[in-house]
């Protein structure tokens, strides 16, 4: 081919492969084959995964994660033991009380039971006539303020009239 054909040839591709512009809108290309070079370029802008270095398991927080799970866990475990012991030593509480109120409810019922059986002209009666007590009189009785303690030592015998 001669040199003018081959140029007239590549003006009409030119024109063909090329779009120009005009005003502020760009044209629409049309779906054509593109040159290789241009191929090769597109391939190698396309983005490829580089590849991933292995990720290592920080030994440091693997340890710290099991640290922290077993405190929370021994944590758990204590605390619901001291709630069982609470509700236990409640529940003995409750029971401890409810026998003291039934042991006053029966001493109050045996004490009204001896209040009632005893008398004091009862008494009387028994201490003068069979055992022979006799009633004192003023100057036997000695009376004694104490100052320092509501107790009172005997040191020696009381004398006998």
């Amino acid at each position: 081919m001669p040199k003018g054909a081959e140029r007239e040839e590549n003006k009409v591709m030119a024109r063909q492969t090329a779009a120009y512009v005009y005003g502020s809108a760009a044209h629409n290309l049309e779906a054509g084959p593109l040159p290789r070079r241009e191929e090769e370029i597109r391939r190698r802008k396309r983005v490829q995964p580089k590849p991933q270095p292995k990720k290592k398991v920080d030994k440091v927080a693997v340890l710290l994660t099991c640290l922290t799970f077993l405190t929370v866990m021994v944590v758990g475990i204590s605390y619901i033991h001291l709630q069982f012991q609470s509700t236990y030593l409640s529940k003995n509480v409750v029971n401890l009380q409810s026998e003291v109120v039934n042991m006053e409810k029966e001493n109050a019922a045996a004490m009204l039971e001896l209040d009632h059986s005893l008398s004091l002209t009862q008494i009387y009666e028994k201490a003068t006539k069979e055992l022979g007590m006799k009633q004192a009189r003023e100057d036997q009785i000695c009376t004694y303020i104490s100052r320092k303690s509501t107790q009172v030592r005997q040191h020696g015998t009381i004398p006998e009239e």
